[in-house]
Formats: structure tokens, sequence, C-alpha cells
């Protein structure tokens, strides 16, 4: 028994909970010598082959450009859980390694990784710069900000996994890559869909219902009056549509439905979500509405898709 709540305690004092990282923190971005900065700061889906730029309107002399540069790839805190209560560690960030470049014509600097990025949190720094023409304000200061690389499945950006917590503490939750769609439930379509059969069609499908799904619980009591419903028969059509291009081969049964009852359990994962749904049900009763068709019910190109 001893040697059991030893090992236990061991156990205990290695769980690691991840801190979300603010990928709006940065400096020095707004300075008016900055023309553009790629990518832009606190971009939720950078792509991982993706070369660091900034254009600068004056020339910069060419003496403080080298090692000017710095990009990392943020591990972030984490809270240790212990016999002793909370702690709070912080691994080595991890220096990305590249090749720094200048165009004069352009007044461009740029960086390009030795290696695609790793899905991940990044920090970039311009330091140490300096303008060519001399004068006072000739030191340019540093500048820093952050970004994000996504997993990606089948083309679809995965937003990163969201704190529970605060997720949760929202009727709307939260939404990274800023698309309409609650970042826990985009992950889990995502997820779902990835090896089954036609998974481009049926993930699309299932992101449509996400932001139906948003926009129906923001605000549920003018239901009618905004219409949302028509969002409802707009994602069905849409799932006809879809069925219908790829053939006999699904049928319309529950078993081909995307927002069906594990979809729901998800979507609507706690009480205020639960209300805010029945809400909306309530406010449609005892309104009679006409049979609608849409020119396009697919909030994407269906035509498009090849699996």
């Amino acid at each position: 028994m001893k040697k059991f709540t030893g090992l236990l305690l061991l156990l205990l004092a290695g769980i690691l909970f991840a801190e979300t990282i603010d990928v709006t923190k940065s400096e020095g971005t707004d300075q008016s010598i900055i023309t553009s900065l790629t990518p832009a700061p606190t971009s939720p889906e950078v792509d991982a082959n993706v070369t660091i730029e900034a254009v600068f309107n004056e020339a910069l002399n060419p003496m403080s450009i080298q090692h000017s540069v710095m990009l990392k790839r943020l591990s972030g805190q984490k809270k240790t859980w212990g016999m002793f209560g909370f702690g709070v560690s912080k691994s080595k960030d991890e220096t990305i390694d590249g090749t720094i470049a200048y165009d004069q014509n352009e007044n461009r600097l740029s960086f390009t990784p030795d290696t695609p990025l790793a899905v991940g949190f990044y920090e970039t720094t311009f330091k140490n710069l300096m303008k060519k023409m001399p004068g006072m304000d000739m030191r340019i200061k540093p500048i820093v900000y952050r970004f994000y690389v996504p997993e990606v499945i089948n083309g679809f950006k995965l937003p990163p996994e969201p704190d529970e917590k605060k997720n949760n503490k929202t009727l709307l939750g939260i939404d990274f890559n800023r698309n309409g769609i609650r970042d826990d439930l985009e992950r889990w379509v995502i997820n779902k869909y990835a090896n089954s059969d036609y998974p481009k069609h049926k993930t699309q499908l299932g992101l449509q219902w996400g932001r139906v799904i948003q926009k129906i619980i923001q605000t549920p009591q003018t239901a009618y009056e905004d219409k949302k419903y028509l969002l409802i028969d707009k994602a069905h059509e849409c799932r006809y549509s879809t069925y219908e291009k790829l053939g006999e081969s699904l049928n319309y049964g529950i078993d081909n439905r995307i927002f069906n009852d594990e979809y729901v359990s998800k979507a609507f994962n706690t009480k205020e979500r639960i209300e805010a749904y029945y809400r909306f049900n309530s406010n449609l009763s005892g309104h009679v509405f006409g049979d609608h068709r849409f020119e396009k019910p697919c909030d994407f190109d269906l035509e498009s898709i090849e699996e």
C-alpha cells in the first residue's frame, strides 16, 4: 500500500497543465517606418513554409542586418500539480534556425526557416536595426509579435485546443481563428470525418452547421424576426445537394446525417448553450414557414471539392 501511495504521488507531481499562450502580445508593430509585416501579427493560420518578412519605407543600414531576426517556437508556462499544490515552470522556447536576407530595392528584410515550421505558437523579433540615413532617430525600435501555425487535416486548418474552462465560460466560447465556429466544435468535426468516406464533403457540412449554431444561440430571442430558421433549412438543403453530387452510394438516412445526436451533444455542451437552443426553438413555435429553395445552399463551393 505504501509503495502504491508513493507511486501515486509521483504521478500527480508529473501532471502538467499547459497555459494558453497569448498570441496578441506584441511591441513596436505600429511604427511609421513599417510598410508591412508577413505574417501579420496575431495571424491564426500561418503556413508551415512561411517566410518571415518586414518591409520598410526607408532603407536599412546593411551593417545592422546580420543577426537582426529571431524566430522562436513558444513552449508556454506549465502548471504542475504535486503533493504540495500548484507550481509553475517554464519550458525552454525553441529557437528556429534560418537565413536572413535583405532586398535593398524594396527595403525588404526576410527570414527563411531552414525547415517547415511545426504546429504551435511562434514569436518573431526584429532587433538592432538602423536606418541607412544617419540621424538622431536612426535606430529602429524592436519589433516583436506572435502568430500560430496550425495542424492541417485534409486541407482544413485546426485551431489550437482551447482551454476547457475558458471556452465554456461564455455562450459562444473561443473562436481563435475568427471563422464563426467555436474552436472545440471545429476541431471535433475535422477530426471526426478525417478518415471517413468523403471526408472533405462531410467536414464542410459539419463546419456549416457549426456556423449556424453560433448564430442561432447568440440571439435566440429574435430567431423568427431575423429569419435565423432559414440557416437551418439552408444547411439541410446543402446536405441534400452534397449527397446528390456524390451519387446513390449515400442515402438520406440517419447514418449520413451530419447534425445528429452526437453532434448536438458536442455543440450544446453546457447548460447555457442548451437553454439558448431551447429558447431558439421555442421562439419558432407557432409560426408557419414556407418551402424555401436556395440558389447556393452551401457556404462552400460544393462543385470544386475533390476527394
